[in-house]
């Protein structure tokens, strides 16, 4: 059976009503709207553009919009089928896994153990060739004109894909969580109130990520297979929308954690140096914040006690190594 038009778009074209077609242009609309500000606002945030963290933002930004235009215009006959089906896929792997490699990249800045980070790769590697490669294979064919070896087969590896991509950034998301709450302990002991607010943050965009999770899987098993791949661009770009603003809450409270740890000023000179009173001087993260690099950041522990000047003299060779926050980690 060749590929022709038909409701659902698997094998080509849709022929849907005009409510449908209004519901498609609308998420076409929101899932660009939504790239185009996260594109720009990435543009603006950082002065060198370089690093995993900045590439992976810009190839899941870039496979949105781009999975989003395919779609539409295959959906509509505006080009070649099977060449259009070839860059959906193209989009679709920067649109799932570039979000995933978004999300890996920043896993270093509260994740003390590298094996962990590691086995986040090799799942996002593993689940790349075990539901990418298999997914496109059977699409492609179910757009040919033996699409009717492939449909069957497409139509239940496509929910195999859907929901196992979901879990996998669930565990991700989850990790991210995990590891907030029990690796930047030290720093929330410093600023409790941004602490709590960024734990908050992270357990409120993590839920709303689950249920968007949801509602997509919805609209794959209720087989509406042309909205739902018209609707997962929409939960693609909020997710990474949210992501981003979260990611950069989280680099932001690292960075001004060893700020106020101790203030000293002000204090009479005669006041006896208590080795428990610090402050914590600025962190250098080599400008990863700004620049997109992925440099761990670090933080220059310096005591300073306002005391006579010998005391200043001799307090002037304490100064401690550099070390990264995850350094000051108890556990």
């Amino acid at each position: 059976m060749a590929a022709g038009k038909g409701e659902a778009g698997q094998t080509g074209p849709i022929n849907s009503s005009l409510p449908t077609n209004m519901v498609i242009a609308g998420f076409f609309a929101i899932a660009v709207y939504n790239c185009l500000e996260i594109f720009i606002s990435l543009l603006g945030r950082f002065k060198r553009h370089d690093g995993l963290y900045f590439w992976s933002m810009v190839v899941a930004t870039l496979g949105i919009i781009l999975h989003s235009i395919v779609v539409l215009l295959r959906y509509y006959s505006l080009g070649p089928n099977f060449l259009l089906c070839v860059l959906t896929c193209i989009g679709w792997y920067g649109m799932v896994t570039g979000q995933s490699v978004v999300l890996y990249s920043r896993l270093h800045l509260i994740v003390e153990d590298k094996s962990k980070t590691r086995w986040v790769l090799y799942m996002i590697i593993v689940n790349f060739f075990i539901l990418h490669v298999p997914t496109t294979v059977l699409f492609l064919g179910s757009n040919t004109k033996q699409s009717s070896h492939f449909i069957g087969a497409f139509n239940i590896y496509e929910r195999i894909q859907l929901a196992g991509f979901c879990i996998q950034e669930a565990i991700i998301s989850g990790l991210y969580i995990w590891e907030t709450a029990r690796g930047l302990k030290p720093i929330f002991a410093v600023r409790k109130t941004l602490g709590r607010r960024i734990i908050r943050y992270l357990i409120i965009v993590n839920i709303l990520v689950i249920l968007l999770d949801i509602s997509l899987i919805a609209t794959q098993y209720m087989s509406h297979f042309n909205i739902q791949t018209t609707y997962k661009p929409v939960v693609y770009s909020i997710k990474l929308k949210m992501e981003f603003v979260v990611l950069n809450k989280l680099v932001l409270l690292v960075q001004h954690s060893s700020c106020n740890c101790m203030h000293m000023m002000g204090e009479p000179s005669t006041t006896p140096p208590d080795p428990s009173r610090l402050e914590c001087q600025s962190i250098e993260r080599n400008s990863s914040t700004r620049t997109g690099s992925d440099a761990p950041i670090q933080m220059n522990h310096v005591q300073k006690f306002n005391t006579d000047e010998s005391s200043q003299s001799a307090d002037h060779q304490n100064k401690a190594r550099p070390l990264t926050f995850l350094d000051l980690n108890p556990y």
